[in-house]
């Protein structure tokens, strides 16, 4: 005998009384529409204090459940600590309040996609950041579902610092090869020859006599040969 399907409100049913059920996920439809789906925006701090100034981060706000994390721009050289994390991913609300947040509270307290515009400013737990720009998935997003055109704002971007130490003058000791060596690394390193030539002139050899010039008596019979190696270019002096 066939039977009849089971009707869907007594399956139901059965799941709430006999398994205890009837807590829905009611984020579950947000988290399967948009996980994995980011608005990126590039934001700027005015940070007022001794050693601050104008500071930019990344805000990373996600779809799935209306949380945001603010992260830094790391510039190298800088002289200031690597802090990467100016914000962990949390809700963050409009108006700053002491306590933890819950999901009971409105929806419309917590910052909302609509509420990141270009140029405005929003207030992060005390700071007042500028939106500044966005990458091109969030410009085409907002104009997908908002048909908002996301317009980034010109800001003057921080002057790149390079400074180089002045190569010292030549004192004369030893060749300038060697000496600039010692200034471009703390281990220096020994000049490449020229094995090329070395291969070919090494037996040349250029020999000279020479006096010493000198106004005492005694250096009037001194000799000299000066020998000029042509396979380095380096030279020897000896008396005879």
């Amino acid at each position: 005998m066939k039977q009849n399907p089971p009707d869907l409100a007594e399956t139901k049913e059965y799941f709430e009384v006999k398994l205890k059920g009837g807590m829905p996920n009611k984020k579950l439809a947000s988290y399967l529409k948009n996980d994995r789906k980011v608005l990126s925006f590039r934001i700027l701090w005015d940070d007022t204090s001794y050693d601050g100034g104008e500071k930019q981060y990344t805000l990373n706000y996600f779809l799935s459940d209306g949380t945001m994390e603010v992260k830094e721009i790391r510039v190298p050289n800088s002289g200031i600590d690597a802090f990467p994390m100016l914000l962990k991913r949390m809700k963050v609300p409009k108006v700053a309040v002491l306590t933890p947040y819950n999901d009971s509270q409105n929806k419309d307290d917590y910052y909302q996609p609509t509420d990141l515009l270009l140029g405005n400013v929003i207030h992060i737990y005390g700071r007042e950041v500028l939106l500044v720009s966005c990458d091109e998935y969030t410009t085409q997003w907002f104009r997908d579902n908002h048909e908002i055109e996301q317009a980034p704002l010109r800001v003057k971007e921080p002057a790149k610092k390079s400074s180089c130490a002045p190569v010292p003058v030549y004192n004369g000791f030893g060749t300038e090869e060697d000496s600039i060596g010692s200034v471009k690394s703390l281990i220096p390193k020994a000049p490449k020859k020229n094995e090329k030539k070395i291969f070919k002139s090494d037996m040349h050899i250029l020999r000279f006599d020479a006096k010493l010039v000198s106004t005492e008596p005694d250096d009037e019979n001194r000799k000299f040969i000066i020998a000029f190696y042509c396979g380095d270019d380096t030279i020897q002096v000896y008396e005879v």
